[in-house]
């Protein structure tokens, strides 16, 4: 039955694409639908999937989800850099307060829920699991009802937190091979700040020069807009194709790479935001994948999740977020259900997943089984309990702001001094009989 598998998928994707519009306002997302679809066809479901195979051959995982990543870091990272994202001090707050303590509390909680893991083991973990995605709840960030401060907010968060959080994966876990391995601190610094560095150094570069070739072949008439579109697809492939041959990190040199795109075209109006909707309806696609062969691995972690993994997962969805963003806040006059709202709608999703299939594929580290099967169960959860409170959560946060008596004055209300952008993967598309 497995060579069913690419029809499966196919029928999956159609199936999702026509009723798309209507699950947007339902308690099932499409990342619900797809992980289902992994599991049905997975070993615990009708087992149309050879597991052991697809251990043993990691190929067609390792090119969707890497390349799912790619695209999503680069599309994404250009798309809140095209915009002066900084001014409002909630989404700097989230990344440079909140992000840093998520992963610090993650860490603690791995260490004491999960006892067999060792210290830096524990701070891979908590690493993987700091990095939140707006599309696992896409009328959080897109609900106009919601303040739009508020969802610009997560949706920044959503869109950065991945490229900071990869290159402390890194660190923590070359720093964890080094410990069991024995290998010498020297050797280790070298490497770190040659995956990092190169992957900057390459992101920079295909970033700042590729915009300016889109730019001139916008401007020069030479080129038809569906082939930049493509163009900027290639720019994302560019950049994680010439930093892995070198030494660097793909993934940072993609996101580098984003972010590049975007301060230039802050600046270059001739180059317009629907250049990117061929790579972001790519990036959706591939995720939907991702989540696909997420619901095939969920399988077994589900058949054999213990108590200390499923608490785990439980807090680093509810106390361990809920608390770093309340910290995050403190001082900046967010009512008690804001907080509440900004906590909560953190879901975990495609960058966990990629980091978990690196960890799987030849971490070697000695409890890789242990970080993987409480990193999947953890997405896994999100992706059920996020889908589906998002719509009904959003509406009813946005009832609490309108019912206030003086909602105008809230810090909530505030009025943005820039619209940012949300990529395709985390709108709903509306028409005008809406």
């Amino acid at each position: 039955m497995t060579e069913y598998l690419p029809a499966i998928i196919a029928v999956a994707v159609t199936g999702f694409a026509v009723v798309s519009k209507r699950l947007g306002r339902s308690v099932v997302t499409g990342t619900m639908a797809f992980t289902a679809v992994g599991l049905a066809v997975g070993p615990q479901g009708f087992d149309l999937v050879d597991f052991s195979g697809l251990f043993g051959q990691p190929e067609f995982v390792s090119l969707v989800l890497t390349g799912a990543l790619v695209v999503v870091l680069f599309t994404d990272a250009s798309a809140i850099n095209a915009s002066s994202w900084h001014d409002d001090v909630i989404p700097a707050r989230l990344l440079g307060i909140g992000l840093p303590l998520a992963i610090l509390l993650g860490w603690v909680a791995a260490l004491v829920v999960l006892g067999d893991l060792e210290l830096w083991e524990a701070a891979v973990l908590g690493a993987m699991l700091a990095p939140t995605d707006a599309a696992l709840g896409k009328a959080v960030v897109s609900n106009p009802r919601v303040p739009a401060r508020i969802r610009q907010s997560l949706n920044i968060e959503s869109g950065l937190n991945d490229g900071i959080t990869i290159p402390l994966f890194l660190v923590f876990l070359e720093t964890a091979r080094a410990a069991e391995t024995s290998r010498q601190v020297g050797r280790l610094l070298a490497e770190l700040i040659q995956q990092v560095g190169l992957a900057v150094v390459v992101g920079v570069l295909v970033g700042a020069l590729g915009a300016r070739a889109i730019r001139w072949g916008r401007t020069s008439g030479w080129a038809d807009r569906y082939a930049l579109q493509v163009g900027l697809l290639a720019l994302a492939v560019v950049a994680y194709a010439v930093a892995v041959p070198l030494g660097g990190s793909g993934f940072i040199a993609a996101w580098v790479a984003g972010l590049m795109f975007g301060r230039t075209n802050r600046a270059v109006p001739e180059v317009d935001e629907s250049l990117a909707v061929y790579a972001e309806t790519t990036g959706d696609l591939l995720t939907m994948l991702s989540f696909f062969v997420l619901g095939i691995y969920l399988g077994p972690v589900l058949a054999a999740v213990t108590w200390q993994i499923a608490l785990y997962a439980v807090l680093s969805l509810t106390a361990i977020r809920l608390f770093s963003v309340a910290v995050s806040l403190l001082g900046r006059d967010m009512r008690r259900s804001t907080v509440l709202y900004i906590g909560w709608f953190g879901p975990r999703g495609l960058a966990t997943i990629i980091l978990t299939i690196e960890i799987i594929d030849g971490s070697g580290l000695d409890h890789a089984s242990t970080i993987a099967d409480a990193a999947l169960f953890t997405v896994g959860l999100s992706v059920l309990a996020h889908g589906m409170t998002a719509w009904w959560g959003s509406n009813k946060y946005a009832d609490v702001v309108a019912a206030h008596p003086d909602r105008e004055s809230l810090a909530e209300n505030a009025p943005t001094t820039v619209d940012v952008r949300v990529p395709l993967r985390s709108r709903h598309l509306r028409s005008a009989s809406d």
